[in-house]
């Protein structure tokens, strides 16, 4: 990374070149190796204070966190694949999952790219530069990484999806069809044959854009001009730092509440509650940035729910691996060792509610630091401090009112796995607190957002 004299990196080069590794792989239809929302996660935070820089690239900031979502949602579409059973139908779903998400790559990448590329040739325009245009050059630096960028994306994204249409041979036998070929007999070939050339496109264009980003790290003149207008224009500015992160502790707080369900394939929670706990964490780190927060209150509750949540995990794999919901009644060694997962998961569920308290705790304290209107007076009167305290106590209430909920989730939690067995509808019930619990939060979250950009629509 290159270190500019008392001032700001305004990107974060070493994110930047990891980032690019999640992104230049291939995809084997929807199955990607090295996860793009990880990569376009590094991306974002390695170009965000760039993107306060210049209008165009917060535009393609903003388009590539669209990016994190969309390939996100790659995670659901292997859940929906996987979790058929009758293998034609898990077939059609790959062929018709990676027609959308190469059809989503192509309509919401390529113009993030065009905004990113277009940014810099802008700010290039405005700041003395050797590295955005390059010298005595017919075609500049960033119009050839652009239309090697352009044709990766469009490559990749096809060949992702034309090995799949080979199901469309896929059929059963009928003498009056004997002359199509089954192609889908081949489908490890074809899939082999389209991976192997976007590999290779890929590892040109990976060199190719590290090369082009590394001879802006070199720049220091460009970027020394670009840190000097972010620290004096943008880095005073404390609401943009507030709300940004406040943005980054809802979607982590929200996955996290997401990660608690239990979504089972074959008896087997697939998403297992210590992802729940890393989420939880996180967000705890970034809402005590701007909560004022001095010790880390937070620490023991969480690593408890993280602590049960892996012994949860680890009961619930032994038992599954070799009994079911019906031994407990035959056997009992598997009656023993599902009480113990059933005392595991109440202390789990203490744990969550206990996690949730501190949590509720640290969004108070935030509140009273970020929310309410600028007054912009040394005593300010006592009607504008009141209305202060009912904003401020109207956006806690909202906290408490989710807390219920998640009160109630929690129990049916800890019903469905003690009851689970006897009583077929207690797991309809958790799935129904749980939707609640996290339409309630979502509510309580979205209207401090509101509060916070209030104080700060001025700034």
């Amino acid at each position: 990374m290159a270190r500019l004299k008392n001032g700001t990196n305004v990107i974060s080069f070493s994110m930047l070149s990891v980032a690019f590794l999640f992104l230049f792989n291939p995809n084997i239809a929807v199955i990607d190796p090295l996860p793009d929302f990880i990569g376009y996660i590094l991306l974002c935070a390695s170009l965000r204070r760039l993107a306060d820089v210049h209008e165009r690239l917060g535009e393609a900031y903003t388009a590539f966190k669209k990016m994190i979502f969309i390939d996100g949602g790659k995670l659901v579409a292997i859940i929906w694949i996987f979790g058929m059973s009758v293998p034609s139908e898990q077939s059609s779903s790959i062929m018709l999952w990676s027609f959308v998400f190469a059809v989503l790559e192509v309509i919401f990448l390529l113009p993030a790219y065009v905004k990113l590329f277009d940014g810099m040739v802008q700010v290039g325009y405005l700041y003395t530069n050797d590295s955005v245009f390059g010298k005595n050059k017919r075609i500049s630096y960033t119009d050839r990484i652009k239309i090697l960028t352009y044709a990766f994306i469009v490559i990749k994204a096809v060949l992702s999806f034309l090995p799949e249409l080979a199901d469309l041979t896929n059929v059963s036998y009928d003498e009056t069809m004997g002359g199509i070929i089954n192609l889908y007999r081949y489908i490890g070939i074809l899939r082999g044959m389209a991976f192997i050339p976007v590999l290779i496109i890929g590892i040109v264009w990976l060199f190719a854009i590290l090369g082009y980003f590394n001879r802006i790290r070199k720049d220091i003149t460009f970027l020394s001009l670009l840190t000097e207008k972010y620290d004096r224009d943008v880095k005073p500015k404390i609401g943009i730092f507030v709300r940004r992160g406040y943005y980054t502790f809802t979607v982590l707080f929200t996955l996290a509440i997401i990660l608690t369900m239990d979504i089972r394939i074959d008896d087997y929670n697939i998403f297992p509650d210590f992802l729940a706990a890393a989420f939880l964490i996180l967000s705890f780190i970034y809402v005590g940035r701007y909560n004022g927060q001095k010790k880390h209150n937070w620490v023991l509750s969480s690593v408890a729910f993280a602590l049960f949540s892996i012994l949860s995990s680890i009961c619930e794999y032994l038992f599954f691996k070799n009994y079911y919901y019906g031994a407990i009644i035959k056997s009992d060694e598997a009656r023993g060792l599902y009480m113990v997962l059933v005392v595991i998961n109440i202390l789990k569920s203490a744990a969550l509610a206990w996690v949730l308290a501190d949590m509720y705790r640290a969004v108070c304290r935030l509140i009273e630091a970020h929310t309410g209107y600028v007054i912009g007076m040394e005593r300010p009167e006592s009607t504008e401090a009141e209305m202060v305290s009912k904003v401020q106590a109207e956006l806690k209430k909202n906290f408490v009112i989710a807390l219920a909920f998640a009160g109630v989730y929690i129990v049916s939690d800890i019903c469905y796995d003690a009851f689970a067995p006897k009583v077929g509808f207690m797991g309809l019930i958790n799935l129904v607190a749980a939707v609640l619990c996290i339409i309630f939060f979502i509510r309580a979250l979205s209207s401090v957002k509101e509060a916070i950009e209030t104080k700060y629509m001025l700034e």
